[in-house]
Parts: structure tokens; sequence; C-alpha cells
């Protein structure tokens, strides 16, 4: 006769589950330790490389507008765009009176001056196509490059360097010779400056390049160079672009002309967002603001 023998059910102690609380503990303490830290690490980096972004860019923008010509800085009306003149050069033209210059002088533009009546800039009757420069400059100005006189910008009638139409302050550079000691003699296409419009106070010019633009689209945030000077903003303006910052959610471009008498005040600000991994959104916003020369 067999006998069978039942073997009792076993449970869980309190020991054991006591054993397996602390270890349960001692696993999330170390998951918190160790995981949380390393997600703010990236969400550290991650910041530091938006506002890295932010920054670059606004610095740039900064660099660029204080190469621009004075009262060509203009804001369209959405903001979102900015665009200026830029400046290759500028220096001192002569002006009446003066000795003889030395080296080659400019074409006999007018028969009544002689020279070196000539190497000075004309106005008025006279269709100029030549000048020479107080000192060396700098930088030479490029053939193609628009010579500019006492531009007072938007809203003045033959003082405005965007204007195409009408009495212009701009005309176009077609030759440049710096090989003389103590001056440069400049050569442009033949036109005619009005003195009260034109004469420059100070007897300064300015070689313009071209135009640049600055604007937002499409999350992000581009350089325009390359086109056209035109008489209304575009935008986007055309020509060659190159994106300066991604990941922008917002931009706006404002500008004041006169904060003080021949001062303006540009002010950016650019917002950057980019995802964690827990999906939400790492948001950096920045401010800057330019203070801008508009002596002419």
């Amino acid at each position: 006769m067999l006998i069978s023998a039942l073997r009792p059910e076993r449970g869980v102690t309190l020991i054991e589950l006591v054993v397996a609380i602390v270890l349960t503990g001692i696993i999330v303490a170390a998951v918190a330790y160790f995981v949380f830290p390393v997600r703010q690490g990236a969400e550290l980096t991650m910041r530091a490389e938006l506002t890295d972004i932010a920054d670059n860019a606004l610095q740039r923008i900064a660099r660029d507008v204080r190469r621009a010509l004075p009262n060509s800085v203009r804001v369209d009306g959405s903001g979102q765009y900015l665009e200026f003149l830029e400046v290759r050069t500028a220096g001192r033209y002569r002006g009446e009176g003066g000795g003889a210059s030395g080296g080659i002088d400019c074409g006999n533009d007018d028969a009544a001056l002689g020279v070196p009546g000539n190497d000075l800039l004309s106005f008025d009757a006279v269709a100029d196509q030549c000048f020479k420069t107080i000192g060396k400059l700098a930088v030479a100005p490029v053939v193609g490059d628009f010579l500019v006189l006492n531009n007072h910008g938007p809203g003045f009638d033959g003082q405005n360097a965007y204007a195409t139409a009408g009495t212009l302050n701009r005309v176009a550079i077609s030759g440049v010779n710096t090989v003389e000691a103590g001056r440069d003699r400049i050569a442009f296409a033949a036109t005619t400056f009005q003195r009260d419009l034109h004469d420059s106070p100070g007897k300064r010019f300015y070689a313009v390049a071209g135009p640049i633009s600055y604007g937002c689209s499409g999350g992000t945030m581009a350089r325009y160079q390359g086109y056209a000077i035109s008489a209304t903003q575009g935008a986007p303006p055309g020509g060659t672009s190159s994106p300066i910052a991604g990941n922008v959610v917002s931009c706006a471009f404002d500008y004041n002309p006169n904060v003080s008498p021949q001062i303006g005040l540009l002010t950016l600000r650019l917002t950057l967002a980019k995802a964690r991994s827990d999906g939400t959104l790492e948001r950096v916003s920045l401010y800057h603001a330019i203070h801008v020369s508009n002596i002419p």
C-alpha cells in the first residue's frame, strides 16, 4: 500500500518581501542618481548649443551693420527682413581750390577749370567722370561698386541711395587707380551731381559694394547678397542666400533711425527651439541692440 505524502505550498515570507522592497529601492535610486543627471546634462548641452548659434548669428549681423552706408538701414513691414547697403571703403574728395595734385590728372571734363581743377569732384552743370581722393584709401573700391554722396535715406528725394529713378546720389565706379603717392583716382560713369543735394558738408564719399539682407523664413535665418539695389524692400530679396541659424521659431528686427541726432538704433530678437528627449521643446531667446552711425 502506497502512501502519498502531500507537500505543503510555500508563500513569500516577510523577510523576502522586505529584501525585495529594499533591492527595488536601491535600483530606483541608482537609476535616479545616474540617468537623471545624464538627461539634465544633455539638456544643458542643447541649451548651450542653441545659445551659441543664436549669439553667433546676432554678432554676425552686428558686424555687418557696422559697415552699413549711413541712412541705408531699413526693416520691412513684417519685421522679418533687415536690409542695408554695404560700404566697401570711404574717404574724402577734393573740393574747390587747392594746388596741383600731381600724378596723372583726371580728364578735362570742365575746360574752364584747367589743371588741377578737374581732379576735384564737380557739381551742377558739369557731367563729371573722375576725382582724386584726399589721402590714400585703406581699401580700394572695385569696378562695379557705387560711388555715393550725402545719403539721407528713404524720404529724401535726390539723397536716397536706394532710388532707381530721378536725381540720383549714386553712380557706378568704372575705374580705380591707386598707384599715385598720397591719393587715389576714381573714375565713374558720367553724371551730374547737384551741389545743394550731393555736396557732403564733410566732403565724404562712400564706395558701396551692394545691398545685404538678413531674414527669417521656414525655420531658418539667412543672409542674402548679390542682388540689385531696389527702391522697394523685397522679402526675401533674391540673390544668393546663406543660412546662418537653424531651428528658428521667431525673429524680429526693429529700427529707429533717430534715437539721437544722426544715430539710429537697431534691435534684434531671435528665438531658437529644439526637441528634448521627452518631446518637449528647449527654447532660447536672445536680444541684441546696435547703434548705427548716420552721419552722411
